[in-house]
């Protein structure tokens, strides 16, 4: 009865540790080395954060067109380095050295908001890259003025011209 006991004790305390130091681990590990999350080009959702990770080259100017109901959002442009995570880290920060589109065209903005902003398709054209709704620069500065679609849930939709 005792050998028993102690069995159960001891089978309890190997299921405890394994749950509580092993699982975090091999959690994080999937969830980070799953991802590779090092080899995305990332970006950042404000100026602050830019600023810190010493990727943050200038505001940009911009004029909301084209609607009533967004005069009084948040959003202020930005151009920032391109940069990606480190290998062990999202706080490790990697300049991108060894590209054609070294800028990242930003925008910080009250994520509170139900609005999606995206490049208006002509002007996709006039980016030296872009995906979905990020654009990519060659130069510290634009070279055009772009434009980007606002969409709200209640607002309906306008136009932010930035440059």
């Amino acid at each position: 009865m005792k050998k028993s006991f102690k069995l159960i004790i001891i089978f309890t305390i190997i299921i405890l540790f394994v749950m509580l130091v092993f699982f975090p681990h091999v959690s994080n590990f999937i969830g980070w080395y799953g991802y590779r999350k090092w080899q995305y080009r990332q970006g950042t959702d404000n100026i602050a954060e830019s600023k810190k990770r010493n990727v943050f080259v200038r505001e940009l100017n911009y004029k909301i067109v084209d609607s009533a109901g967004f005069k009084n959002i948040h959003f202020i442009p930005y151009l920032e380095k391109g940069f990606k995570y480190g290998k062990h880290s999202s706080e490790d920060t990697r300049i991108m050295s060894h590209t054609d589109f070294p800028y990242n065209i930003s925008y910080e903005r009250n994520l509170k908001d139900s609005l999606v902003l995206y490049f208006i398709e002509n002007d996709l054209k006039k980016l030296d890259s872009s995906d979905a709704v990020w654009g990519y620069s060659k130069t510290p500065y634009l070279k055009d003025t772009l434009t980007l679609k606002i969409e709200g849930t209640n607002q309906g939709y306008g136009l932010i011209q930035i440059w």
